[in-house]
């Protein structure tokens, strides 16, 4: 843990003190972003990792490796990046006591790879359920007997537009649609990977265990369109759900 902490300075003060703004290429950047905002983005998170507990490890873990995949990708890296990447793991914090399974868990965010300003209020954040008003009430429930259920109250549909201005920065419109939708499965549990199967679908997932954490990985799980579909923007989102 030394080791990690010691890693995430070195990386704070690198990311602070050198930057060469290397925006991608394109009439828009589609889920990218210039290499000066990532490189602030991930100053930023290192910072915050720095301040970790036992109670927001994973979220503040899995916030900062996003980060840096992101300044990876747009600024390239001569290997200091990637290895205080490496040294996060898969974010699970091994002095932490695993939780029983067993009872209810409740989405409480939901952590994309760049901070991202979705009620346009001026702050950016990586936890897009800080920007909005939706998913309020999503509770996933496992019982005793190996069955589950995963409980659905809201959705949010999400258009985006160009910046006034830019060419790659956003502004977005939320509109967060009630629903009343649950979805029964099964689950089980090896060591901190709890595997839930969909009785409808038969399809499984699996999610990492850590304390009074539950989180799984969604590859493009944020989506936003425009109204022209010309423009799309998409973000690998971390989900996780805290014990209640």
């Amino acid at each position: 843990m030394k080791k990690i902490f010691a890693l995430v300075l070195c990386v704070s003060i690198f990311t602070l003190s050198s930057c060469e703004d290397e925006p991608l290429e394109g009439d828009f950047i589609t889920g990218g972003i210039s290499c000066e905002q990532a490189t602030f983005n991930t100053a930023e998170a290192a910072l915050n990792f720095l301040g970790v507990n036992d109670d927001n490890y994973t979220q503040l873990c899995a916030a900062y490796s996003n980060a840096l995949q992101a300044q990876i990708q747009a600024c390239g890296d001569d290997g200091t990046l990637q290895t205080a990447l490496d040294a996060l793991g898969d974010c699970t914090n091994e002095q932490q006591q695993a939780t029983d399974i067993e009872g209810t868990w409740l989405l409480t965010a939901w952590l994309g790879e760049t901070a991202i300003d979705l009620n346009n209020d001026g702050t950016e954040s990586f936890n897009f359920l800080d920007e909005m008003d939706c998913y309020a009430n999503e509770t996933l429930v496992f019982n005793a007997d190996g069955t589950s259920v995963g409980m659905s109250t809201s959705y949010a549909d999400i258009d985006v537009s160009i910046e006034v201005g830019t060419t790659n920065s956003y502004d977005y419109n939320v509109s967060c649609i009630d629903e009343i939708e649950n979805t029964n499965g099964t689950w089980s549990q090896s060591g901190n990977t709890i595997t839930i199967t969909d009785d409808v679908t038969a399809e499984s997932s699996d999610w990492t265990l850590n304390g009074n954490e539950l989180s799984i990985v969604v590859p493009s799980g944020f989506f936003a369109i425009s109204e022209d579909a010309t423009i799309t923007v998409t973000e690998d989102l971390t989900f996780i759900y805290t014990k209640q």
